[in-house]
């Protein structure tokens, strides 16, 4: 079976200032709903039989896209949200470096267990990501399947595939509404194509 990750498309930044966002909800741009159609006739001959979907806006929408262009069925689930970034969401990293310098720096040294913003660290997420993966393709194993997603939680499913130390996550490269190829057989995820 295939599993296509798709990163929703370019959200709609109000002030144009790129800000970090985790769970933040932001709505699409219209060229992120134009992504996610573009995604949808790209994923048309996939034999795709679901879609899962983070429960965020951008995300769902994304999905709902596809879904209505391919005509199967999408069911949120939370697993796939993105990363939390606690009190670092909805501000710029300007601020974020002026407001919380050592912390900022600390989680630049290790980011894979930084947790101290009252979110989430990657490892966390790693996990969360790694386990639904797990469970969906068990439960959907000999069907093609999408999970529509974030840059964070598919920077860990790569990591977690490819076996990239997880401090090296943000080396991923995963623009606005990329698809990512990953074949599951025998129990075994490889990815066959990235960030496309």
């Amino acid at each position: 079976m295939k599993i296509y990750l798709i990163r929703h498309g370019r959200l709609n930044w109000e002030d144009g200032i790129k800000k970090c966002i985790g769970i933040t909800d932001i709505e699409l741009s219209e060229e992120g709903t134009q992504k996610a159609k573009s995604n949808g006739v790209f994923l048309k001959d996939k034999n795709i039989k679901k879609i899962y979907t983070s429960d965020l806006s951008r995300c769902e929408k994304s999905a709902k896209i596809i879904s209505d262009y391919l005509n199967i069925p999408y069911f949120i689930d939370r697993d796939l949200r993105e990363i939390d970034m606690g009190i670092w969401e909805n501000k710029s990293f300007s601020e974020i470096k002026k407001l919380y310098p050592l912390e900022y720096q600390e989680r630049g040294n290790n980011i894979a267990s930084f947790d101290k913003h009252g979110g989430e660290s990657f490892e966390k997420c790693f996990e969360r990501a790694k386990n639904a993966l797990n469970k969906l393709a068990i439960e959907n194993e000999g069907e093609n399947i999408a999970l529509v997603t974030h840059s964070g939680v598919i920077k860990c499913l790569i990591a977690y595939i490819d076996k990239i130390p997880l401090n090296d996550v943000l080396s991923i490269k995963q623009d606005y509404g990329a698809i990512n190829v990953v074949l599951f057989k025998d129990k075994k995820f490889e990815i066959l194509q990235k960030n496309i």
